[in-house]
C-alpha cells in the first residue's frame, strides 16, 4: 500500500496558521466533517492537541477515538490514517525538528507508538504555547522551544505513571476532576480508607504537585475554557470556577499560565 510522507510543517486539511522556530513548528489545522485522510506518516515527531471536535485514527497500534482536549503523540515515521465522521475538528500541532531534537538526550522522546493522553498539567503548558503562537514576537522562539521540551517530558512522565500509580490514588485524581465543589481531605480519606497524611504524601510523590496545587490547575484549566469560549466577565468566571474572588482568580491564573486572564483571552481569541 502506498503511503504519503508529510515533510516538516506539512499537514492535510486547511492550515490556518504556522509558526516555525529553529527547533519547533507550530501549526493550527482544520478538518471539515466527513473528511478522510489517506494512509501517511510524518517526517518529524509531533504532539497533536485536539482543540475542537473529534476524529478517528487508525495505525498498527489499533484505532483511537481522539476527542476534544485529547493530546496525541505521533512518533516520526509511524503510518496512520484519519477520519472525521462525526464532527469537524481543529488540531494544534507541536512538531519537533529531528535535527534540533538530536541535540538533546533521547530519554524523554523514546515513545515508539502513537499514544493518547488526557492531562490537565499538559493542557496548561499547551495553553501557554498557544498564547505565544497567537501573539508571536521576538522572544517567542525561546518560550516555544522551552515549552516543547517541557511538554514532551511531561507527556512521557504521565504515560509512565499511569500503570505505576495505585488504583486508589487514581481514584482520588478522578474525584478531584469530577467534583465541581471543593472536596475535603476527610472525604477523600473516608472514600479511599487511607489516612489524610498518606493521601497528601502519595499524591505529591506521584504527580509532582500537592493536592491544592492540582486543584488550582483544574480550576485554571476550566477558566481557560470559559475565557476562550464565552463572554463571561472575570468576576463571573471566578465564581463559576470556585476561586475566592476575582483577585484570587487573577493571582492563581497568572502564576500557572504566566498571563493575566485578560491577556489569555486576547491571545486566544
Amino acid at each position: 500500500m502506498s503511503r504519503s510522507i508529510l515533510h516538516q510543517g506539512d499537514y492535510y486539511g486547511n492550515i490556518q496558521k504556522k509558526v516555525q522556530t529553529k527547533g519547533v513548528i507550530l501549526t493550527l489545522s482544520n478538518y471539515p466533517v466527513h473528511t478522510t485522510l489517506p494512509d501517511h506518516f510524518h517526517e518529524n515527531s509531533y504532539l497533536c492537541y485536539v482543540q475542537h471536535g473529534s476524529y478517528q485514527e487508525q495505525s498498527v497500534s489499533g484505532k483511537l477515538i481522539c476527542e476534544q482536549e485529547d493530546i496525541v503523540f505521533h512518533p516520526a515515521g509511524i503510518a496512520h490514517s484519519n477520519a472525521f465522521p462525526v464532527a469537524a475538528a481543529s488540531c494544534f500541532n507541536i512538531e519537533i525538528d529531528a535535527a534540533w531534537l538530536s541535540k538533546f538526550e533521547a530519554g524523554p522522546f523514546t515513545l515508539t507508538k502513537i499514544a493518547r493522553l488526557k492531562s490537565t498539567a499538559l493542557k496548561l503548558l499547551i495553553h501557554k504555547m498557544q498564547a505565544e503562537f497567537q501573539q508571536y514576537h521576538a522572544w517567542s522562539n525561546l518560550m516555544i522551544e522551552g515549552l516543547t521540551l517541557e511538554c514532551m517530558a511531561l507527556f512521557l512522565r504521565e504515560k509512565a505513571l499511569h500503570n505505576d500509580v495505585p488504583s486508589w490514588l487514581r481514584m482520588v485524581k478522578e474525584i478531584l476532576h469530577e467534583q465541581q465543589e471543593p472536596v475535603a481531605l476527610a472525604e477523600l480519606s473516608a472514600i479511599t480508607q487511607m489516612s489524610p497524611f498518606h493521601i497528601v504524601r502519595a499524591f505529591k510523590k506521584a504527580y509532582g504537585v500537592s493536592i491544592g496545587e492540582y486543584v488550582n490547575q483544574l480550576k485554571t484549566d476550566r477558566a481557560c475554557t470559559l475565557l476562550r469560549h464565552t463572554q463571561q466577565n472575570l468576576a463571573q468566571i471566578a465564581v463559576e470556577c470556585n476561586f475566592a474572588d476575582q483577585s484570587h482568580f487573577g493571582r492563581i491564573f497568572k502564576k500557572i499560565t504566566g498571563l493575566t486572564p485578560l491577556q489569555y483571552r486576547k491571545a486566544t481569541a
